[in-house]
């Protein structure tokens, strides 16, 4: 009897320890594939048509006035930014964070404004809103399955698949300015808004792309690398925390420990060339934590590939249900993230 009962406490602890050590994993199959979508062609006059948009941006008010103008119109109203984080496409990200309502990333190259990210809900992104129906804005936005433009002497043509159209749309709102939209498929509601100029849209290539002429591709030493992986790990806790205050999830607490074996993943399935959860080599996240001294009850992982930037790397969380469990589950308290190269970890636990 006694055998019994040591054998059922036993089976008891090991089911608890199972349960407070639960990993929960899905691989991110959505993809923006920036190097991998670009095809030079070589085509006909007739056939190098265009759908720009002459007309002035119409809501003088909205962050789409800022785009292509100096930096110091943008201070003006909104001070100097928090910090300035390098990117990978030839311009700085001033950072403006405002806990939960007014985050943003606005591209700057030599004091002209490229592009902005804007997440936070009470930023001006009219005639959208922060939060509006994904129904509301299809009914008035005029979306289109093609973008295409000439920038210099080369031809653009930029064409969105089903899931880019339902996910990340985008608007030509006039001036060489464009927006796009990007949902929570699951909520149907508006997350954030990007506003891109020709050059950012080129560079950054959110879509399939077909083009004549030049391509614009930056070149990156490893030190710039390590600097734009550092400013991405940032900015995926503080995207991850703006989207957890807006589902009325409590924000999670940096860890650096968690973020040294979450950039160490990252690192390995660039240097191994596979994506994936477990490691060919360290195993899965049980074990990475292990072997980081990383003490946990409950851990999680999301890992992503290939999109344009961190942003849209926690937005394609968002979207993906595995991923968007860890992403929204309130019992976590600690993250650490670590992105090599467009490979990005970001790692949960409760302690």
């Amino acid at each position: 009897m006694k055998f019994v009962m040591r054998v059922v406490v036993l089976l008891v602890i090991c089911l608890f320890i199972g349960y407070n050590t639960d990993l929960f994993f899905s691989k991110s199959v959505e993809k923006n594939t920036a190097e991998d979508t670009a095809t030079k062609s070589n085509f006909p006059d007739d056939k190098k048509t265009t759908n720009e948009n002459p007309e002035q941006v119409h809501d003088s008010s909205s962050l789409a006035r800022f785009i292509n103008k100096d930096v110091s119109e943008l201070k003006k109203e909104f001070g100097d930014p928090v910090r300035v984080d390098k990117t990978a496409y030839g311009y700085d990200n001033y950072i403006y964070s405002q806990p939960g309502t007014s985050y943003m990333q606005v591209g700057v190259t030599n004091n002209v404004i490229q592009t902005i990210y804007a997440l936070g809900q009470d930023l001006n992104v009219m005639p959208y809103k922060i939060g509006m129906s994904t129904e509301k804005v299809f009914t008035d936005a005029n979306l289109q399955s093609e973008i295409s433009f000439n920038y210099k002497e080369s031809y653009y043509k930029f064409e969105l698949s089903e899931e880019d159209l339902n996910a990340r749309p985008i608007v030509n709102i006039g001036s060489g300015v464009y927006a796009q939209l990007n949902f929570d498929k699951f909520k149907s509601k508006l997350v954030s808004v990007r506003y891109l100029n020709k050059l950012s849209f080129i560079k950054m290539r959110p879509y399939e792309l077909s083009y004549q002429g030049e391509i614009y591709e930056e070149k990156l030493s490893q030190f710039d690398w390590d600097t734009i992986d550092k400013a991405s790990s940032k900015q995926v806790l503080e995207i991850t925390n703006v989207i957890r205050d807006r589902y009325g999830v409590e924000e999670v607490a940096w860890d650096e420990a968690v973020a040294r074996v979450a950039y160490g993943h990252s690192l390995d399935m660039k240097k191994n060339d596979y994506f994936d959860h477990t490691s060919p080599t360290q195993g899965d996240l049980s074990k990475r934590l292990s072997s980081g001294n990383v003490k946990y009850t409950k851990a999680g992982e999301n890992i992503a590939y290939n999109y344009i930037d961190s942003a849209a790397a926690v937005e394609g969380w968002l979207n993906s249900k595995g991923h968007r469990e860890n992403l929204l589950d309130g019992s976590y308290t600690y993250m650490g993230a670590g992105t090599y190269q467009k490979y990005y970890t970001q790692n949960f636990i409760i302690k």
